[in-house]
């Protein structure tokens, strides 16, 4: 059995993910989350940092780490480290990780404005990351894309780039009728998907 670790957005706390794994709990599966220090004044090697010691603290084997939004950067950047414990990466309605890039550059390499979102030039958002891009590749992934979500101009390019790399890089996509925040309004269906693999 697989144990899962979640991972919030930039400045949401691991409250966002209470009914998520209250749903994945009834299914008798194991989980936690964690909030990650306040990005005005930490980086993202910070954040990975945070999760890599919840990975360690675990004891667990297989871990399937889920990040949503800027959580995204952080639980690739955990997996890059921790190559022997983590089974599978779910990405939650965000951008998908380059290695030598930061989630500004994303927003920039896709022509939208950080600030229209009103998204900061923190500290974890600038910091780029690096990764070894074969590894993460040949990981089992897992999209959820929202198809009401406040940030489809960034993520509207997503669902082809995932599809057209699923068999050669370990994709599944899966999409809900929601907006941004979809874990706390469509638990359940979140916490379906999840249970699939």
């Amino acid at each position: 059995m697989s144990f899962f670790i979640f991972v919030p957005g930039g400045k949401r706390s691991k409250e966002d993910w209470d009914q998520v794994r209250a749903e994945l709990a009834k299914e008798g599966q194991s989980s936690r989350a964690i909030t990650l220090s306040d990005p005005e004044s930490s980086d993202l090697s910070q954040h990975i940092a945070q999760v890599l010691r919840m990975i360690e603290d675990s004891a667990e084997a297989k871990v399937i780490l889920v990040g949503h939004s800027y959580g995204s950067y952080v639980i690739t950047g955990a997996a890059a480290k921790a190559p022997e414990k983590i089974v599978r990466l779910v990405y939650v309605d965000a951008a998908i990780p380059q290695s030598g890039q930061s989630l500004l550059d994303m927003f920039h390499m896709v022509g939208v404005d950080e600030k229209k979102y009103g998204v900061p030039s923190w500290p974890p958002f600038n910091e780029r990351l690096l990764f070894d891009q074969s590894f993460i590749s040949r990981l089992p992934k897992t999209y959820v894309h929202c198809l009401r979500s406040q940030f489809l101009d960034m993520t509207r390019s997503i669902p082809a780039y995932v599809k057209a790399r699923a068999g050669r890089e370990h994709w599944d996509y899966f999409e809900l009728d929601a907006d941004h925040y979809c874990m706390l309004d469509h638990a359940q269906e979140l916490a379906d998907i999840l249970l699939s693999h």
